[in-house]
């Protein structure tokens, strides 16, 4: 009798859907605790309202998920080699997330009581929570094969800032990731215009760059927010729109 595994042929997670799979399988797994996705998450508390009349930043608050901490807890690092100094405030829910040192470097390791596999193809990259901060640390990067493991990963990171008392509290975004299909960003190459279209094509959009460089310093200074919003409303200087142009992130 043959054994199937979760993306086994014919056993393949359904597409656009990242499934949380327990330790155990009659076990709670909290994950709706700890996993809040981002969409529709446009604001944050350091933001004032000028920053929001910025498309780039109000989408890229929406992107990915992020993980919460489930507890109260405060760190202290000296700088060395060695591992931060963790103390927890209280014991509350520490079977659902286990908050630990071990790699040194001032490094913080989070790891769930679940794993999360995605579609054939799919990897995680985990990344700092999109425009949230707590100060003296920093969210950890790394690519995760999660349609081929059939484990859990941690997330990590890293205190960046010694001898000074850092706050967690529960609720708090202390790592986030957003889903990548494998192979994608090692097809792009950094390379000149001028090696793919001739002289003037590429000073047609030099001259787009300069009017809109005109604009932003002209008339648009005398507008709401000293915006024209004209990267938001996804037009050219010349009233042409954007082929395909995204304003928000749907839930």
């Amino acid at each position: 009798m043959s054994t199937n595994y979760i993306n086994d042929p014919g056993y393949e997670v359904p597409d656009n859907k990242i499934l949380v799979i327990p330790h155990h399988i009659d076990s709670l797994t909290y994950f709706d605790e700890i996993i809040e996705s981002l969409a529709g998450s446009v604001k944050r508390e350091w933001m004032n309202p000028h920053a929001y009349y910025c498309l780039p930043l109000t989408v890229g608050n929406q992107y990915g998920f992020i993980i919460k901490s489930v507890r109260d807890f405060d760190i202290v690092w000296d700088g060395s080699r060695g591992n931060a100094e963790i103390t927890f405030l209280n014991e509350d829910n520490s079977h659902k997330q286990i908050i630990k040192t071990g790699f040194g470097d001032g490094i913080i390791t989070i790891q769930n009581m679940f794993a999360l596999k995605t579609p054939v193809g799919i990897n995680i990259m985990t990344i700092q929570p999109p425009n949230h901060f707590i100060p003296g640390c920093f969210a950890l990067t790394g690519i995760i094969e999660c349609d081929n493991i059939r484990r859990d990963f941690t997330f990590n990171f890293k205190v960046t800032v010694p001898n000074i008392k850092i706050e967690v509290r529960k609720g708090d975004p202390i790592g986030a990731f957003i889903p990548i299909q494998r192979y994608f960003v090692d097809k792009f190459k950094v390379e000149s215009a001028l090696d793919h279209f001739d002289r003037e094509t590429v000073m047609n959009d030099i001259n787009e760059s300069s009017n809109l460089s005109t604009e932003r310093n002209t008339v648009d200074k005398e507008k709401n927010h000293m915006s024209g919003r004209r990267y938001f409303s996804g037009t050219h200087t010349d009233g042409s729109t954007y082929l395909d142009h995204q304003k928000r992130v749907y839930e």
